[in-house]
């Protein structure tokens, strides 16, 4: 019988628990043993070990950094994602593995990824945190791999600056929609469809007719398209597309149509096939960013702004709590695991709507 923690019940009934005693001569390590009656004796007398011993040295590993990433990498594929794989794979070889070159792992020490953030302060602070989580993680593999307790200190990040995201006013969206009416094609009904849903670019590519319930008045969203970079070990780049689900499981959902934009589709869609995609109406899918590429061309002609598409779906969350729809059925339509993810991200109250609001107190 087995536990997380090296701890198992021997066949004379005692308990074991092995913990890392030293390195030999060739870097390998050497395993020793505590013996009690119960598991609960067992662990205290690790723990005890453990904390007496955290500053152990590692000059006896010979073992390659790089080659630890690499290891974690494939450990993680099969219980992630392609783009999170894609995603891991690009940071590891594009940001981590350049800047500790053939650093070995007693090389290492607690300032190894304060260090890293320093050295890649120009980049975003979203990014910074996602070289540091990888960081953390391929740390949190080694400490168990070789049984050691490399710590590392809590880096400062790049001051991020709140997102100066493009929301469409009353009267750009009004522009928007009239233009997207007088010139109705299945490119122009997807961003109408997202101005009014809130969907994400890649959801509304990935999107087919099946997914549409016109009687019950529902999209379902179940797919996303995205263009995911890859880097070999040459460090050479390159993009692919793919389809996979969502982001997260909340952005697995059923958003609810309006009666208009129903009424819309019927009026300018006829015996659709409902294995094609919406956008294209055939089986072939249209990219995130050739849609975009349209989109801007879209806003030319209607002579607004240009914007990147994904305002459409803080425009529609923003309107929406305008129009007095409750916040929580908002962050669900949206996929949005909890309401103040919505409110900081995804709300940009016009100074309309304050005013409208603030006049609601009264001197008397």
């Amino acid at each position: 019988m087995r536990t997380k923690q090296n701890i198992y019940k021997r066949k004379d009934g005692r308990w074991e628990g092995r913990y890392f005693k030293e390195y030999d001569s060739n870097g390998k390590i050497k395993y020793s043993s505590v013996y009690a009656k119960s598991y609960t004796e067992v662990k205290e007398k690790l723990n005890s070990i453990k904390a007496n011993s955290l500053n152990i040295s590692t000059n006896g590993i010979k073992t390659d950094f790089k080659d630890v990433c690499k290891e974690w990498l494939e450990y993680k594929k099969s219980s992630i994602k392609i783009s999170s794989y894609a995603k891991y794979n690009f940071i590891i070889e594009k940001y981590i593995i350049p800047f500790f070159n053939n650093c070995k792992l007693y090389e290492l020490n607690k300032n190894s990824l304060n260090e890293l953030i320093i050295k890649n302060n120009n980049l975003a602070q979203s990014t910074q945190k996602n070289i540091a989580t990888v960081f953390k993680s391929i740390i949190l593999f080694v400490n168990d791999k070789y049984n050691l307790n490399l710590e590392i200190t809590s880096c400062q990040f790049k001051k991020a600056y709140a997102e100066n995201m493009k929301v469409l006013s009353e009267f750009e969206q009004e522009k928007l929609v009239r233009y997207l009416l007088n010139n109705i094609n299945l490119i122009n009904l997807g961003v109408l469809v997202c101005l009014f849903t809130g969907l994400r670019i890649g959801e509304i590519c990935a999107l087919k007719w099946s997914d549409i319930d016109l009687k019950n008045k529902i999209i379902k969203v179940s797919k996303t398209i995205q263009r995911v970079q890859i880097v070999d070990e040459y460090h050479n780049s390159k993009t692919t597309i793919i389809s996979q689900s969502p982001k997260s499981n909340n952005s697995i959902r059923e958003i609810p149509m309006t009666d208009d934009l129903i009424s819309i589709i019927n009026k300018n869609v006829k015996n659709f096939n409902s294995n094609t995609y919406f956008l294209t109406g055939n089986k072939h899918y249209i990219e995130p960013r050739n849609l975009q590429n349209k989109f801007k061309k879209i806003l030319a002609n209607a002579k607004i702004n240009d914007i990147n598409f994904h305002a459409l779906r803080h425009t529609f969350a923003t309107r929406a709590i305008e129009n007095g729809i409750d916040v929580k059925s908002v962050s669900e339509i949206l996929g949005h695991s909890n309401v103040s993810m919505t409110l900081q991200k995804y709300v940009h109250i016009s100074m309309q709507q304050k005013l409208k609001e603030i006049n609601k107190l009264k001197l008397f």
